[in-house]
């Protein structure tokens, strides 16, 4: 590649591999390229960038699924509320609970920051 800014052929096909595994080093082992080598390119910007730049898509995705899928679990956490097994049911109850406590807290949080924006714009 002549372009300085872009990755080189083998710093592409590493990446995936350090995005799939839990650590560099494990990445590093998949891809079967030194700890040496990737540690020196995570010191160029642009290596560091595309790698950043997937692994917020990746995350983008997962938390994309999760957001698909959360009326399917509030719906499973709500049918075993009314669990025969007692421990079932009681841990059904306190996630949904957890959950919508946490909910809320989100929401009262977007208010004040809208709230600081207005107020900042306003300014």
């Amino acid at each position: 590649m002549n372009d300085p800014k872009a990755l080189t052929t083998k710093q592409a096909r590493v990446i995936p591999y350090l995005l799939a595994a839990p650590s560099i080093e494990e990445g590093c082992r998949r891809a079967k390229v030194s700890k040496v080598t990737v540690y020196g390119w995570l010191k160029e910007d642009v290596f560091r960038q595309e790698l950043k730049c997937q692994r917020d898509e990746l995350v983008r995705g997962a938390l994309d699924s999760l957001k698909a899928n959360i009326a399917k679990a509030t719906e499973t956490l709500v049918k075993h509320l009314d669990s025969k097994r007692e421990n079932i049911s009681i841990r059904a109850a306190e996630s949904i609970i957890e959950f919508a406590q946490k909910a809320i807290e989100f929401e009262n949080l977007e208010k004040r920051i809208g709230a600081l924006e207005e107020r900042i714009n306003r300014q």
